[in-house]
């Protein structure tokens, strides 16, 4: 038997064997990414953000995403805007977050603006949409002066998060879809970053939103808008979902996404609802979450372990640890 027969037989049995195992090639499941609020970090020193850097590293996570950098109701950001009637604390945040972890080799994902009128239904019409993709398109012309050349500037994230309820009619969908288009398409002339969005799917209140008219919702809002990551939240901790309906909804997600060219992320809640209070949630908990939707998904985020398993903060030590236990271990 020559060589390039021989070659030929060896390959002949990989492809067999990985036939006959499909099941086991799976994604790994561990986080890559964490949200942080700037409510908690938007006064921290150079020091504690790489403080903050190395200890997501420890456990394998390499980008922190920047949940959102402006309110724009209040008028106020995290580093030093020149919009008319934007103040801010002092701090510039966002220099020293980039320039941290420029210096350790992390990356940033940075937010837009967002506004908390965004849950009130009468917020989704056009007039209200146009007027705050305005101000985020702003918002991106100032990043982009002030901070492009930060290497550790990743990506992007657009944080109006969207439920079912909020796209039931054709009208919705079209107004949505006009306003991602609106500030991914001012994204994408400025940056080639990936643009992430993470809307949730809430089985209890669905109502007449099945799955299936679920995924064609996602379709409608989101094509052609330029967004590469469709981050779904899995809503164990909020109380949205079970770990039962996961399987459903994230097939139903993956079938929109792929039919759309998006590449489907899981946002994997870290914490747990206690009356009026999140707590960290277990770790055999958070194994769950990230086992069932993993033949699903890409890659994992975690809704967060900067705000619930922080090894920085001595009442959440115990969580990092077994989450380090449960990293080392794979």
């Amino acid at each position: 038997m020559n060589i390039g027969q021989r070659f030929y037989n060896w390959c002949r049995r990989i492809i067999l064997c990985l036939r006959r195992f499909p099941k086991k090639i799976r994604i790994r499941p561990k986080f890559g990414s964490s949200f942080i609020q700037y409510w908690y970090c938007q006064s921290w020193s150079y020091d504690r953000w790489v403080n903050e850097y190395r200890m997501l590293q420890t456990i394998g996570i390499n980008e922190i995403i920047l949940q959102s950098i402006a309110d724009t109701k209040s008028n106020v950001a995290v580093y030093p805007s020149k919009m008319n009637g934007y103040s801010s604390n002092g701090v510039d945040m966002l220099e020293t977050a980039l320039s941290a972890a420029d210096n350790i080799g992390m990356n940033v994902r940075i937010g837009l603006g967002f506004n908390k009128d965004w849950w009130s239904p009468e917020a989704h019409g056009g007039t209200w949409l146009a007027r705050e993709a305005d101000v985020n398109n702003l918002i991106i012309t100032e990043v982009m002066m002030m901070y492009s050349g930060h290497r550790s500037l990743a990506g992007w994230y657009i944080p109006y998060e969207f439920n079912p309820l909020m796209v039931v009619t054709h009208d919705q969908q079209a107004h949505l879809n006009q306003f991602f288009q609106k500030i991914a398409g001012s994204i994408k002339l400025a940056s080639s970053k990936s643009i992430m969005i993470a809307p949730y799917y809430n089985a209890r209140v669905s109502g007449p939103v099945t799955l299936t008219l679920w995924s064609n919702a996602l379709r409608h809002v989101l094509k052609d808008t330029g967004i590469d990551i469709l981050a779904l939240q899995d809503s164990i901790g909020a109380g949205f979902n079970t770990l039962r309906d996961l399987d459903e909804v994230f097939a139903s997600t993956k079938k929109a996404a792929d039919e759309i060219g998006l590449t489907l992320y899981a946002v994997t809640e870290t914490f747990e609802g206690n009356g009026d209070k999140s707590l960290p949630a277990l770790q055999c908990q958070i194994n769950e979450q990230l086992s069932r939707v993993s033949p699903f998904v890409r890659e994992f985020v975690a809704f967060s372990i900067d705000h619930y398993q922080n090894g920085n903060e001595s009442t959440q030590a115990n969580g990092y640890k077994d989450y380090l236990q449960y990293y080392l271990n794979k």
